[in-house]
């Protein structure tokens, strides 16, 4: 009797992995339908749960946030995983972002454009960030874009923006009072963050979502 009991316990057992599996399983072909890198974010380390907060702005995604000229199609950008980086200036403190660098490290070259439609939430100077403005998607992804060298125009907070807008040109201020440069190079800060029930701005990793962009670069003749 008790064989059969224990028996009967591992098959139980069996029964609700496997059913944790295909609900695993069927969770993670969903994101693929809806276009989702599902690799990129498991070489990130993420989980299923972790890359379900992506989804409800994943339509919302149309451009790679830096742009290069037309007649040097060849340039290319960089970026690498560094979420959660140990940074110090300010006190220690973990990289919320990824950062963006071209071949150029020149101030006012490489255009910063909207990833999303949106509205204004953020603009102005912060010491760590520098320029910055963050923009909220339809979606509700909202996006942090620092150490611009100047904005392309005097945006207001609940202005609408496009897709593929110029919101101003990379560049290297921050870690300062209003108007500090130079204290690293030129590149791009892009944060992600999304309201949950736990956080009003909870981070997420951009990385995966610079990968889907990559081949999403708009061209500009100025």
């Amino acid at each position: 009797m008790r064989k059969w009991m224990l028996l009967l316990g591992m098959l139980l057992f069996l029964d609700v992995g496997m059913i944790g599996n295909m609900k695993d399983a069927t969770s993670l072909d969903a994101l693929r339908r809806a276009g989702m890198p599902v690799k990129v974010f498991e070489a990130a380390g993420m989980g299923r749960e972790e890359m379900e907060k992506y989804l409800p702005f994943w339509k919302d995604l149309h451009y790679f946030p830096v742009a290069f000229q037309r007649e040097q199609p060849s340039q290319q950008f960089y970026f690498q995983d560094t979420w959660k980086e140990i940074r110090t200036f300010g006190g220690e403190r973990v990289h919320e972002g990824c950062d963006i660098f071209g071949e150029e490290d020149k101030r006012e070259y490489y255009p910063v454009v909207s990833i999303t439609d949106g509205k204004v939430e953020k603009v102005g100077w912060l010491p760590l960030g520098g320029w910055r403005i963050g923009i909220r998607s339809p979606g509700g992804g909202f996006f942090y874009y620092a150490h611009l060298s100047s904005y392309a125009k005097k945006f207001q907070e609940g202005e609408s923006v496009k897709a593929g807008e110029i919101l101003g040109f990379l560049g290297d201020t921050g870690y300062g009072s209003e108007g500090t440069s130079g204290k690293f190079p030129c590149h791009l800060h892009l944060g992600i963050y999304v309201r949950t029930k736990d956080k009003e701005e909870d981070p997420l990793n951009p990385y995966p979502v610079l990968c889907f962009l990559k081949k999403r670069q708009k061209n500009f003749f100025y």
